[in-house]
């Protein structure tokens, strides 16, 4: 996972590249990366121009012109920039085609990077969100006695993999 030294890199990077561009249209390879509802995410982000770029722990935050991309790059996740042919790549997931011809492709080998469209009104409750969850988590696991806490479906660390909370 990158720290958070190399995921400001990353903001300073991508601002320098894609600040005051217009997205024209969204291509999505591997929808399970894309969080929110996919084709509200086609949808939503052409027309939209890249105003600002922010960071939030180690999420990458796109504001635009009515809305906010949320991007975590997780385990190997990475943004590249081509400013005319996209080469071929085998792990290229995520594409925003800009109306200048230039293109953003974001590619992850492991497949653990998420993407989520929000309105900028919701951005706090977003992440309050996120640290409610693991203030819960951390206040399950210290509650209990190992024992207990391996028998506790409740702790999300004993849920089968294929359920959800």
């Amino acid at each position: 996972m990158p720290e958070l030294p190399e995921v400001e890199t990353v903001r300073r990077g991508l601002e320098k590249l894609i600040l005051g561009k217009i997205i024209q249209s969204v291509e999505v390879k591997y929808p399970k990366m894309i969080q929110t509802d996919l084709d509200a995410f086609r949808q939503d982000l052409p027309g939209q121009e890249i105003r600002t770029m922010g960071r939030r722990g180690k999420y990458l935050l796109f504001y635009l012109t009515d809305l906010v991309l949320i991007s975590h790059l997780r385990m190997e996740g990475k943004y590249f920039f081509y400013t005319d042919e996209v080469p071929l790549r085998k792990h290229a997931h995520v594409f925003f085609h800009l109306t200048d011809g230039s293109t953003l492709v974001y590619e992850d080998v492991r497949k653990f990077g998420t993407m989520e469209v929000i309105i900028p009104e919701l951005v706090d409750s977003y992440f309050l969100a996120k640290k409610l969850v693991q203030i819960r988590q951390k206040r399950i696991l210290k509650r209990q006695p190992s024992k207990q806490l391996l028998k506790n479906q409740r702790n999300p660390l004993n849920q089968p993999f294929w359920t959800k909370n």
